[in-house]
C-alpha cells in the first residue's frame, strides 16, 4: 500500500494546473506560527497519516461500494471563505475527489476537480512540478496503477513546496480535513455493512489520531486550530478505550467485539465504542463542511 506523507495534497497540486489560463492569487504566508515543530517532526508526522486513497483502495478492496451521499456536496463550496475553512475543505473536497477518481466516477471527479482547483487558486498553492505532474497523468490516464505511482511521487514535491514557502499550518489542516473525510466514509461503511476489513480500518486509526494531535497541537496558538485539536482529542480519548488484541492472527469476532488488525497491531473495538467515535466525526464533519 502507498505510505506517503497525505497523498492528497499531491492531488491538490497536480490539480492545480488544470487550467493553465488562469493566474493564482498571491501566495499568503502562514501567519500561524509553530513553537515546537521541526520540519523533520512535522514530515515524520504527517508521512503516519495514511492517504484517503490508500484508505479507499482497501474499502474497495474489501467489497465496499461507490455511494455518492457520502460526498460533501460540490456546491458547499460557496460556504468557505476563510483561509481556516478553505484549507480544511481543500482536504475534504480532495478525499472525494481521490473516492471519485478509485471508483471511476468520471461525472463525479469533474465536479470536485473544478472544486479542489478552485480552493486551491484561492489559497494561492502551486509549484513549478505540478505542471510535469499534470504531463504524467494524462499520459497515463488510463492505468491506475501509474496513476497512483505518480501521486505518491507528487507527494514528496508538495511537502517540500509547502515547507519551503512557509505552509506548515495550511498542509496540516488540509492533512485534517483529508482523515475527517476519510473517517467519515469508513465508519459509515462500517456500521452500515459491519464488514469486519471495514472496522478494522477504523479501529487501525488509534495510531493515525496521536499523530493529528500532535501536529495540530504545534499550531495551537490560533483560535480555530486550537478549537479543532480539542475535539480531534475528544475522539482521540475514546480511542484510548480501545485494548490491544492477544490474538494477531486474523481478523476475527471475539464475543461481542471485534477484533482489528492494523500497523502490525491489532485493537478490540466494541460496538459502543464504534457508535461513540462515528457520533463525534459526524457532528466535527457536519460542523466544518456545512
Amino acid at each position: 500500500m502507498l505510505k506517503a506523507f497525505s497523498i492528497i495534497v499531491a492531488i491538490v497540486f497536480f490539480t492545480s494546473c488544470g487550467d493553465s489560463g488562469k493566474e493564482s492569487n498571491e501566495m499568503p504566508v502562514d501567519s500561524i506560527k509553530s513553537s515546537t515543530v521541526s520540519d523533520a517532526d512535522l514530515g515524520s508526522k504527517l508521512y503516519n497519516i495514511p492517504s484517503p486513497i490508500e484508505t479507499f483502495t482497501i474499502l474497495k478492496m474489501s467489497g465496499a461500494k461507490f455511494d455518492k451521499s457520502l460526498l460533501n456536496a460540490a456546491n458547499n463550496i460557496g460556504k468557505y471563505v476563510s483561509i481556516y475553512s478553505k484549507s480544511i475543505n481543500l482536504g475534504v473536497y480532495s478525499a472525494d475527489l481521490s473516492f471519485c477518481l478509485l471508483y471511476k466516477e468520471n461525472q463525479d471527479v469533474n465536479f470536485y476537480l473544478k472544486n479542489v482547483n478552485e480552493l486551491t487558486t484561492s489559497l494561492g498553492i502551486d509549484g513549478d512540478f505540478a505542471q510535469l505532474v499534470s504531463q504524467r497523468l494524462k499520459a497515463n490516464a488510463n492505468n491506475s496503477d501509474s496513476i497512483l505511482q505518480i501521486v505518491s511521487d507528487a507527494s514528496v514535491d508538495a511537502y517540500v513546496y509547502l515547507k519551503e514557502n512557509q505552509r506548515n499550518s495550511t498542509s496540516v489542516l488540509i492533512t485534517a480535513g483529508g482523515w475527517l473525510e476519510a473517517m467519515h466514509f469508513i465508519i459509515k461503511m462500517a456500521e452500515t455493512t459491519q464488514n469486519k476489513d471495514i472496522i478494522s480500518l477504523v479501529a487501525s486509526q488509534k495510531n493515525v489520531i496521536k499523530n493529528l494531535v500532535i501536529m495540530l497541537s504545534k499550531f495551537e496558538s490560533d483560535a480555530e486550530i486550537a478549537s479543532l485539536l480539542t475535539e480531534i482529542k475528544d475522539i482521540s480519548a475514546i480511542y484510548e478505550t480501545l485494548k490491544e488484541s492477544k490474538d494477531k492472527s486474523a481478523v476475527a469476532s471475539i464475543d461481542k467485539k471485534i477484533v482489528s488488525i492494523g500497523n502490525n497491531k491489532s485493537y478490540e473495538i466494541s460496538k459502543e465504542e464504534l457508535s461513540a467515535i462515528r457520533e463525534k466525526i459526524e457532528l466535527l464533519r457536519n460542523k466544518l463542511t456545512i
